[in-house]
């Protein structure tokens, strides 16, 4: 169960983006907080779905919108009566922002952290300590304002911005990590000397190589 609208954050390795755990496909209310910038250009597919009056046999395609909107809260307003499933979203403004799905791209530290603040605000959550987060690393919201590491491997995760060289070097690295792992999962279980001595006295045939069982 999610209990805060943006269960996770993640900051990009240009210091400039950021992605939220939010589905702007279903939310797309949160596009009206950027009303005040001018479309650039936007790709936005989209299907037709009629919910139970729709036909169990209907298929309807995947479409482009065509149709230009100068600013979201006109988009929002043209979508708002309109059944459609958006299957994917992207939009760049005048000032060079974009965003796409959940990823959104600024062009300063200084104009991310600020868009960052603003969402969470929004979101009812926040404040957060932006400057104790770790690059590609991302980190869910245990509460409106505690953040806790994901951290699977000890690896941060590639971004777009990171180079061919850089993700090489990070599949060797987790391949190096898996193979670790295989090689302590397949080592045999060495016994104590004070479990030996336990595990004869409750099987006084065992020769002490074999497993007991």
């Amino acid at each position: 169960m999610y209990s805060y609208l943006i269960s996770t954050i993640e900051l990009c390795s240009n210091h400039k983006s950021f992605s939220l755990g939010i589905d702007t496909l279903r939310n797309l209310w949160l596009l009206l907080h950027f009303k005040d910038l001018e479309i650039k250009n936007k790709i936005i597919y989209y299907k037709v779905d009629n919910g139970i009056r729709q036909r169990k046999n209907t298929k309807h395609p995947i479409r482009k919108m065509r149709k230009a909107h100068k600013n979201t809260a006109e988009l929002i307003e043209y979508l708002n009566n309109k059944p459609y499933n958006i299957i994917k979203l992207e939009l760049e403004f005048t000032n060079d922002w974009k965003i796409r799905q959940n990823i959104f791209y600024t062009n300063s530290i200084e104009e991310r952290d600020a868009l960052i603040n603003k969402l969470l605000k929004v979101a009812g959550q926040g404040p957060i300590d932006l400057s104790k987060l770790e690059i590609n690393f991302s980190y869910y919201f245990k509460s409106a304002s505690k953040l806790d590491k994901i951290n699977i491997n000890g690896l941060p995760f590639p971004d777009e911005f990171w180079s061919e060289e850089q993700v090489a070097e990070w599949r060797r690295d987790v391949e190096a990590i898996d193979r670790l792992n295989e090689e302590e999962e397949t080592e045999p279980y060495v016994y104590s000397e004070s479990e030996l001595l336990d595990m004869k006295k409750m099987f006084p045939n065992w020769d002490g190589e074999s497993e007991p069982f």
